[in-house]
This record gives structure tokens, C-alpha cells and sequence, in this order.
């Protein structure tokens, strides 16, 4: 599956198994630079946890991700956690668990288990949104022509946001890719041919939540 999925919030979780706590948490990130200080403050919050296990996944032209089982078992908490973002298409997220050790052997597959249950949860408790290719202006028109656009964007999907009023009105507008005809023949109908959508920028914007399998 292609990454076309991200975070729209952080998410949290917290598990008992034999007396053992898992406590995840899952990040959007943008550089492996800021997973490393989201972990950074994870272990500063439990200081005496005896591991924080993590996986991070970023997209762009060639994705990289990273993931680490810090002591426990090889390929109990940190594969897991990173089959988590990959099979259901995350990018630009990271999902870390911090774990305190109970006194009770869970055995490698209790270990699994338990990591990807509190892994999921934190994922699902971050509400994860799809990614559409998506097309951005940035426009200068008369409050009237404004003022109908508006009204067709809050009915459309289309956002509208970084507005400077002035003698007319400045703003950012974004529109799925499917929706660039009429966006733009909406404009130039509204405006008797004066506000002309030209060479656009490409970017992401978010789409409807799903859920996590």
C-alpha cells in the first residue's frame, strides 16, 4: 500500500497485561530530527520505564523509516510497530510504547501482542486522516466575488484559509486534484472572467478519518 495516510492529532493509549503497562503514544512528524525529540520527552516523562519501543515512517520521494525493540526480544515491539504504519499506509507518523515491567514474563508472543495492541490504540486515539493530491492557489479578488467563492468552498470541500482583507481580499484556497475544472470554471463564471486560477501549487491536504486494522 502506498503511504497516503497521517495523523491529525497525538494519539495516546495505556494497557495492563500481567501487571505490565504499556503506554503508547503516536506523533505527525516531518523529519527525523523531531521523531528524536518526541522520543527524547517520552523518556524524560518516564524515567524509570524499563523500555521505549518505537517506529517513525516518513514519505516524499524515497520513504525512510526506523524502529527499535530498545532490549526487548528481536522483533517483539519495534517490527510490530513498524508493520502497524506500514500495512495500513502511514506516513510522517511515528508510534513509540513505553513499558514498565510487571514481574511477569509475557513470552515473545505476548510481547507481540501487547506492543501492537497499545501501538494500534495509540494510532487510532491520534485520528488518522487520508492524503489527496491536491492543488493550492494563492488569489486576490473583489469582497463580493469572495464572498461567493466562500460559499461554494464551505459546500465543496474546498479550503480557504491565510485571508488578508484589504481594498480587495488576499487568501490561500486548496481543492482536490479532481476538482481543478471547476473550480476554475466556478471562478472565472463568478467573476466575469477576471479571477483566473493559474499554475497551481501541488501538495497533500487531508481527507476523511479511517480506522486502523
Amino acid at each position: 500500500m502506498s503511504p497516503n495516510i497521517t495523523l491529525s492529532r497525538t494519539g495516546e493509549s495505556k494497557i495492563e497485561v500481567k501487571k505490565s503497562v504499556f503506554i503508547g503514544r503516536s506523533f505527525h512528524i516531518t523529519s527525523p530530527e523531531e521523531a528524536a525529540a518526541f522520543l527524547s520527552e517520552e523518556r524524560k516523562k518516564y524515567p524509570d520505564a524499563r523500555h521505549l519501543c518505537y517506529a517513525w515512517v516518513l514519505g516524499g520521494e524515497v520513504s525512510r523509516q526506523k524502529s527499535s525493540d530498545d532490549g526487548e526480544p528481536q522483533g517483539t515491539a519495534g517490527q510490530p510497530l513498524l508493520e502497524l504504519l506500514t500495512s495500513n499506509g502511514f506516513t510522517d507518523s511515528l508510534v513509540c510504547v513505553t513499558r514498565y515491567f510487571g514481574g511477569t514474563l509475557l513470552g515473545k508472543g505476548g510481547l507481540k501482542r501487547a506492543y501492537t495492541d497499545s501501538g494500534r490504540l495509540a494510532l487510532e486515539n491520534g485520528e488518522p486522516v487520508t492524503l489527496i493530491p491536491a492543488l493550492r492557489w494563492r488569489q486576490r479578488c473583489p469582497y463580493p466575488v469572495f464572498e461567493m467563492l466562500s460559499r461554494k468552498a464551505g459546500q465543496s470541500g474546498w479550503v480557504i484559509e491565510n485571508i488578508d482583507y484589504g481594498s480587495d481580499v488576499a487568501f490561500d484556497i486548496s481543492v482536490p486534484r479532481e476538482s481543478e475544472k471547476e473550480i476554475t470554471r466556478y471562478c472565472l463564471d463568478i467573476s466575469g472572467g477576471a479571477l483566473v486560477l493559474n499554475d497551481p501549487a501541488e501538495m497533500l491536504m487531508t481527507g476523511g478519518k479511517i480506522s486502523v486494522s
